[in-house]
């Protein structure tokens, strides 16, 4: 590869953000990915991410804000969170945590009366953002909480504000149960979505007291509408939140990424990467191979995120191309129960049919349980979901799956470039 390709190289990993261009849609309002700021409470030796009001010690607070701007993981890169207290005898703690593999923010009243969480996006700056591209119809969000666990019930009222240019609208639901609640596009009249601005959520619990809650795996849009009552938030696989590792490029220096083909006079076909301890991926494992279709080739993958959502991007600068395989249960059985799911849910975005003949890359995804495997092949052309129902795997025990493969084979066509937008996940609803 001569240098003005590897600058060429270079040049496109620092802009993969850019890559997809207008052809995607924010799937993340807020992944929960970057944690409130530190700060330390009345009472504690160190600082926690958190908010806090009411009556800590002698000390005591009426509202507590925390305004983050250029942060990842977040629709605008900006945040604007606010806790407010309806008594100051009580006390009430916000603070950046995990759940179950996923990010998550959890509120917390104690044991007298509540108040009230406002989560604001694009308050500063205008969003602009395009939420219906991809065919997003709602609003959604995972809650776990205390509100029904004695009677009377402790309902949380869920107020959401979108504004699109001067045309504002709101839509209100009560949160009782632990679950995914889904609020339609269709409930905010007049709104624009292919150009909002600005988006709120408040959680207004001052009617009650002592109320618990957790928010888990984000504030996000969906493009399936599930039945009221019942919905179920996707399994995820990988979010593409945990990059792969660090890999030098001669001559250039190093990179989160995957390399493979010829750069700067060193070859290495197959690029290989076998991770634990990942957070945001199923079993906390990931076995990764990149190849090239020939060494004269360069290639490359790597994850990164664009308008606040993660993603995982595939290039090539050169003429052939090659593929990439991410496993999950490669180094022991996940062991996952994948049965509340329905199908394997991607979105890409990518070059395969910009220009004639066009460049399928076909996707085998393979599922293992026990002594039975079974695959199932699709070929990935057009932008938007993809979707791999289950019951393309004959026989195969989605209560207890041990490995799952993703494989992309690019090596029959040439300089194809692709992106994966929001991550590999099992879906409950297909559109």
């Amino acid at each position: 590869m001569n240098t003005k390709t590897t600058l060429l190289a270079f040049s496109c990993l620092c802009a993969l953000g850019s890559m997809s261009g207008l052809a995607r849609a924010e799937r993340f309002i807020d992944t929960f990915a970057t944690p409130l700021p530190q700060q330390t409470l009345p009472g504690a030796s160190s600082p926690s991410p958190s908010l806090w009001v009411g009556t800590l010690g002698s000390s005591s607070q009426p509202d507590d804000v925390a305004s983050q701007s250029g942060i990842a993981g977040v629709l605008g890169g900006a945040r604007e969170a606010t806790l407010m207290a309806s008594t100051l005898s009580n006390a009430v703690t916000f603070t950046s945590t995990t759940s179950n593999g996923s990010d998550a923010l959890s509120y917390a009243a104690g044991t007298g009366s509540s108040g009230h969480l406002l989560l604001e996006y694009g308050a500063a700056t205008d969003l602009n953002a395009n939420l219906v591209a991809d065919g997003s119809v709602a609003f959604e969000l995972e809650i776990q909480g205390d509100m029904d666990n004695a009677l009377p019930y402790r309902p949380v009222k869920l107020t959401v504000t979108v504004a699109s240019g001067a045309t504002q609208a709101f839509s209100t639901v009560t949160v009782v149960n632990d679950g995914v609640y889904q609020i339609p596009f269709s409930s905010f009249p007049g709104v624009n979505f292919a150009d909002v601005d600005y988006i709120s959520f408040d959680f207004d619990g001052t009617q009650v007291s002592a109320i618990d809650y957790t928010l888990i795996g984000g504030l996000r849009t969906t493009a399936c509408l599930q039945p009221s009552g019942s919905a179920v938030a996707d399994i995820m696989l990988d979010t593409f939140g945990a990059p792969f590792p660090m890999r030098t490029w001669p001559g250039i220096g190093t990179l989160p990424n995957l390399w493979a083909g010829k750069l700067n006079g060193t070859l290495k076909p197959t690029d290989t990467a076998s991770q634990t301890g990942l957070f945001g991926v199923i079993g906390g494992q990931r076995d990764s191979v990149l190849s090239t279709s020939s060494q004269t080739n360069f290639i490359y993958a790597t994850m990164t995120a664009q308008n606040g959502t993660p993603i995982l991007s595939y290039a090539t600068p050169s003429s052939t191309s090659g593929t990439l395989q991410l496993v999950y249960g490669a180094q022991s059985n996940l062991n996952a129960n994948l049965s509340r799911a329905k199908a394997f849910e991607l979105e890409i975005v990518g070059d395969m049919n910009d220009s004639v003949p066009y460049r399928p890359v076909p996707l085998t995804v393979t599922v293992q349980s026990g002594a039975t495997t079974r695959s199932a092949t699709v070929s990935l052309l057009n932008d938007g979901m993809v979707y791999i129902p289950f019951t393309s795997f004959p026989n195969v025990n989605f209560q207890d799956v041990d490995r799952v493969t993703f494989s992309f084979n690019g090596s029959q066509v040439q300089a194809v470039d692709y992106t994966l937008i929001g991550g590999l996940r099992a879906s409950a609803c297909i559109p």
